[in-house]
């Protein structure tokens, strides 16, 4: 199958959708809510309908809070932004009463006392949370994946996962269940999810956004934002949601168009080592490139600023000093060795073990090199507005090629690092970067993005491409054969 940009594949015909709201994207739903066409609780128990209906499919979801979104009707305003529209978390952050799990059956039972600055911020907006979606355990495995909930399936092909550890949301958003859910960008989670379930993936600039915790601190890699199918609902979520303390970035007003200003924008073909690229990919990010120059941007081609070789040796020891002595606290609350406490997935607790060998030293120098990441992407911004590169070397990843029981080695590790070596280095280098959809015919039938990345605080350039490319080629109405569309 052809990675042609305009084939029929995820095109509604025929379509008989689950409800008449479907395609109707967030702040439609927010503004039927204002003008009373529909009430908050007819719209929660449309939403509820649909995860009941979509889950078993797809087995996108975590906890459900339904009792508690039922429970904040009552006291939501109509003058928010999004009105008491329901949302979905991703099960990586704090809501504080609710249970949150990170996919993982450690701790047993993990309840915060406080929500996070970020989620707080989506509550203040407007949105009414109803659960929590799938991930792997602690984002450290090669796919939507886990012990405790089991494998989230992409409903555009469900041998396939939904990518990464934002694949719940995006498998919720993909099927119809909401046209936006949250998810947070380590490494690509949301970029990559996006990408392979035909969404719009954001990652914002290192600080400019509300914390994922409750005191303030940023994670130094990871960033919350919104998997969504329209750009103005990513857009609102963004401005709403930025932190107007961080020092760094002015607060940007809302973003609502594209802009007329012409981009001249770097063309990576692809960044040798860890993972071969595919021929599909490569020729999905060539078409990608020959789409923007149609638009009328300066497109030239320029290699990747960062060795995949080397971010795949610095990783590992990274992490490594991230996760010191947590293999020693699981085990003696288990009261047996790791393997044996059934506690972490068979991949999670390798690399745990794996961790004890890497010293001191090297959890240093891996620190050190990411501390390099920044100049060298700078360095590619004194030439270009943006950089267009492949989102993953690969177009998707089979549940039974990789998941919560595969060993850790030097040969699996290469192979998750790898699927992140386009996107994983923009985190530590801070930079925002988008994956939108392109292509919708790779030979697994999975759609693939189109990634671009932009210098530290060019949020906004990102967001008035996206509604450029929103325009040239539209995707509100592509629909995944496992979706509510067709249901």
């Amino acid at each position: 199958m052809s990675c042609e940009s305009y084939g029929e594949v995820g095109r509604v015909q025929s379509a008989a959708p689950f409800d008449e709201f479907l395609n109707v994207d967030t702040l439609d739903l927010a503004n039927l809510i204002k003008t009373k066409q529909l009430s908050q609780m007819e719209l929660l128990e449309i939403v509820i309908r649909r995860i009941e209906a979509a889950n078993p499919t797809l087995n996108f979801m975590t906890n459900r809070f339904y009792d508690r979104a039922h429970g904040r009707i009552a006291n939501m305003s109509l003058d928010t932004p999004f009105a008491g529209v329901p949302m979905l978390l991703k099960d990586m952050v704090d809501l504080a009463g609710m249970p949150r799990t990170d996919g993982s059956n450690f701790p047993p039972i993990n309840i915060p006392a406080h929500s996070g600055m970020y989620v707080a911020g989506l509550e203040r907006a407007g949105m009414n949370f109803i659960g929590m979606t799938n991930v792997p355990e602690y984002a450290g495995v090669g796919g939507t994946d886990n012990d405790r909930f089991g494998a989230t399936r992409n409903p555009w092909n469900l041998a396939y996962y939904p990518a990464f550890s934002s694949g719940g949301s995006a498998a919720a958003v993909a099927a119809g269940v909401l046209p936006m859910a949250h998810g947070t960008d380590g490494a690509g989670s949301n970029r990559l999810t996006a990408s392979v379930t035909g969404l719009l993936g954001m990652k914002a600039t290192r600080y400019r956004m509300l914390a994922d915790t409750h005191s303030g601190q940023h994670d130094i890699a990871k960033t919350n934002q919104m998997i969504s199918r329209s750009v103005r609902d990513s857009a609102q979520a963004f401005h709403l949601t930025q932190d107007p303390k961080n020092g760094l970035y002015p607060t940007e007003k809302l973003i609502v168009s594209p802009n007329s200003k012409r981009l001249k924008i770097g063309f990576v073909r692809d960044s040798s080592g860890l993972v071969e690229t595919s021929a599909e990919i490569l020729m999905a990010t060539e078409n990608s490139a020959r789409l923007l120059e149609n638009l009328g941007h300066t497109v030239v081609e320029t290699s990747y600023p960062v060795s995949a070789e080397m971010y795949f040796k610095h990783y590992l020891n990274f992490f490594a000093g991230k996760t010191a002595g947590l293999k020693d606290v699981i085990e003696a609350f288990a009261g047996k060795p790791l393997l044996e406490s059934g506690l972490l997935t068979t991949f999670l607790a390798g690399s745990l073990i794996a961790n004890e060998s890497v010293t001191s030293e090297e959890v240093l120098s891996a620190r050190a090199y990411f501390d390099t990441l920044p100049a060298l992407f700078d360095k590619k911004f004194e030439r270009f507005d943006l950089l267009l590169t492949p989102v993953a070397p690969l177009a998707g990843v089979r549940i039974d090629e990789s998941g919560a029981d595969k060993e850790f080695n030097q040969a699996s590790a290469r192979s998750l690092i790898g699927f992140l070596k386009f996107t994983g280095p923009v985190n530590f280098a801070g930079c925002p970067a988008m994956s939108a959809p392109f292509t919708w015919q790779s030979e697994a039938g999975l759609p693939i993005g189109m990634h671009l990345i932009a210098a530290r605080g060019n949020d906004r350039m990102l967001y008035e491409l996206g509604y450029e490319l929103e325009e040239a080629q539209p995707w509100k109405n592509r629909w995944a054969p496992h979706s509510l569309m067709y249901t």
